[in-house]
């Protein structure tokens, strides 16, 4: 906990109270004295009165992984299940989770995230399907090559594991995922229990949005940079290619970023990227994105949704400064995701996808003046229109657009149905 609304706080320290398992104590680590937020007392009374114990420290030091390693200190269970202030445990989490520690090796155990607002705004559902497509297929397989990795909230961990690899590491922001790697080196095994057992929030505007994917590129890309899984000792052939392949999907950023410059920089220059287009060219090329689209849709169940890929594509710019903050060594800081509904204006996050929307428009004009209506102009419009298509996830949920007239942003938001 650290400065959540106290309502929300009550609610999974409830439900967490009224699991059902033989013997297991509740703990409130609250986090909010360390950064002075106004409600950390409150938070403290009343959970005490509901029968939880609460731990507070007196400083921030480490973030989420400090409060988790400063709770592992003064506890001594064999097991620890962490939840995030916002998810709300099922009575059966317990009783679902724990047997797998049957398995003496075993050093986590993860359900998925769900998020019980996924209808309430556009952003909220396209996370939700996101993640849907992460707890999905993808940690199904991984579940395959015992490459589940901790995702910080709805898991059970064993304390052995965590002290043997001297507690939640406290220099990286995604302190579950690494984590996960040096159990995992240690030669402990994870399982995904693909049930949903516990209900949390989705982030409810794209400012808390921005914070969440930065928090898992940023940490992500470290992992990647500093511990290379691919010469980590000790693990598997197949673990260290489900690390790889978990650290570098935000390299992507970059690949969308291409995508997005190519056509611009063949309308203002008359460039022609690819030498024998119309032949030999389409014949490796049209293979090649039919396959990937198979692949794609195959892989994922065909459970993978526009909105999902419309936001992954918009984040390419956080991706990008998460990447690039890694390689030039600049300090994280870890930011709590507001659980408030919060509305308003948040355009500064957009203004990559409109300059973008402004230069492509502006490039496609510059050619059509100089050179008509050619199919060389005509595909790359195209393109650059396919990939305003994409920014416009950000831009839509950007700014409360309901305050222009409904048919101004009607004629906007079509564009992305």
């Amino acid at each position: 906990v650290c400065g959540e609304p106290t309502d929300i706080v009550k609610q999974t320290v409830q439900a967490a109270l009224d699991m059902e398992y033989p013997d297991f104590k509740v703990y409130v680590l609250n986090d909010g004295k360390g950064r002075k937020v106004p409600n950390w007392p409150e938070i403290n009374k009343e959970v005490e009165k509901m029968g939880a114990i609460a731990i507070t420290r007196d400083h921030n030091i480490g973030a989420k992984a400090g409060n988790i390693n400063n709770a592992l200190r003064i506890t001594k269970a064999p097991f620890i299940t962490v939840f995030d202030a916002d998810h709300i445990p099922y009575k059966n989490f317990l009783l679902e989770t724990v047997p797998y520690f049957m398995d003496e090796k075993m050093a986590l155990v993860q359900t998925p995230q769900y998020y019980k607002n996924k209808d309430y705004t556009y952003l909220t559902t396209a996370a939700w399907e996101q993640q849907e497509l992460f707890f999905g297929p993808i940690c199904r397989g991984k579940n395959n090559m015992n490459s589940t990795f901790w995702c910080g909230t709805n898991a059970v961990v064993r304390r052995q594991a965590l002290e043997e690899i001297g507690g939640v590491p406290e220099n990286n922001i995604a302190e579950d995922f690494l984590a996960s790697l040096f159990m995992h080196q240690n030669g402990w095994n994870s399982v995904y229990v693909p049930k949903i057992l516990a209900e949390g929030l989705a982030p409810h505007n794209l400012q808390n949005y921005v914070t969440q994917q930065f928090r898992w590129a940023r940490g992500s890309s470290e992992l990647m940079f500093k511990y290379n899984p691919i010469f980590t000792r000790k693990l598997s052939f197949w673990q260290k290619l489900q690390y790889l392949y978990s650290s570098s999907y935000y390299l992507n950023g970059f690949i969308v970023l291409i995508d997005m410059l190519v056509p611009i920089v063949v309308l203002l220059t008359g460039t022609i990227p690819v030498a024998d287009a119309t032949s030999n060219f389409i014949i490796f090329f049209l293979p090649f994105i039919f396959s990937t689209v198979y692949l794609l849709m195959a892989s994922t169940e065909n459970t993978i949704t526009f909105r999902a890929i419309q936001l992954s594509m918009s984040s390419s710019f956080i991706f990008i400064q998460a990447v690039g903050q890694t390689l030039f060594g600049v300090k994280p800081s870890f930011k709590v995701t507001s659980k408030e509904a919060e509305v308003g204006n948040y355009l500064k996050f957009a203004i990559p996808h409109l300059l973008y929307v402004v230069l492509g428009v502006s490039s496609i004009a510059v050619a059509i003046s100089r050179s008509g209506l050619t199919p060389s102009v005509v595909t790359n419009a195209v393109w650059i229109f396919f990939n305003i298509i994409m920014s416009w996830g950000f831009i839509r949920v950007a700014y409360p657009w309901k305050l222009i007239p409904t048919h101004i942003s009607n004629l906007f938001f079509s564009i992305s149905l």
